[in-house]
C-alpha cells in the first residue's frame, strides 16, 4: 500500500521507519556525532517532510511497516531553501525547466526487486502528470548501482557532469 505521510495516523513512527530505511540506504556510514549524523539526514529528508508532506510517499507491508519511502518536490527551481541545504543542488539547475519535480527513493533492503521502488516512483510521476509538469529528474551518481533501475522506469534524458549524473522522465 502506497500512503503520502500527510495521510498517515502516527506520523512519528513514519519518520522513524523513514530515517531508519535512509540509513540503511546511505554511502555515509562514520559520523563524528549524535547531531551530525541528526544534521546530515535532516539535511536530505527534512526539507520534504516541512514543506512537501504531500509528495513524501510511503510505501506500507501488509502489517503496515514502513518498507520504503519517496521524498519529492514538484519545484525544484522554486526550492531556495533545499538549494541551500542539498549539497550540489545547484549543478543542474539549467535542466529544471523541462523537468521541474525530483525525486529520492529509498526501499528497506530485503524489500527490494520486488516493484516497490518503481510503485513509488509512479505515484509521484502520476501526481506530477495531473499537475501538469512536463518532467521529473534525479540526481545519482554516474556509477551508482541505482542507474539501471532509473533507467527502466523511463528516466532516459541524461546529463553527466563530473561524477554526477541527471536522469530526467518527460512526462508527455
Amino acid at each position: 500500500m502506497l500512503v503520502r505521510l500527510s495521510e498517515l495516523p502516527n506520523r512519528e513512527a513514519a519518520l522513524a521507519g523513514l530515517e531508519e530505511i535512509f540509513f540503511l540506504s546511505t554511502l555515509r556510514e562514520d559520523f563524528t556525532s549524535a547531531e551530525e549524523r541528526a544534521a546530515f539526514f535532516r539535511a536530505w529528508t527534512g526539507w520534504y517532510v516541512e514543506r512537501a508532506p504531500d509528495d513524501v510517499w510511503f510505501a506500507l507491508d501488509g502489517d503496515g511497516a514502513i518498507i520504503g519511502y519517496l521524498t519529492g518536490c514538484k519545484d525544484s527551481a522554486g526550492a531556495v531553501d533545499l538549494a541551500r541545504t542539498i549539497p550540489k543542488y545547484e549543478v543542474f539547475a539549467d535542466r529544471f525547466a523541462a523537468f521541474p519535480a525530483h525525486l529520492h527513493v529509498n526501499v528497506r533492503p530485503g524489500f527490494r526487486d520486488r516493484g516497490i521502488g518503481r510503485a513509488l516512483v509512479e505515484r509521484f510521476a502520476e501526481d506530477c502528470r495531473a499537475d501538469g509538469l512536463p518532467g521529473l529528474h534525479l540526481v545519482t551518481g554516474v556509477f551508482a548501482r541505482n542507474v539501471a533501475f532509473y533507467q527502466r522506469a523511463g528516466f532516459t534524458a541524461a546529463t553527466q557532469r563530473g561524477a554526477l549524473l541527471f536522469l530526467g522522465r518527460r512526462m508527455g
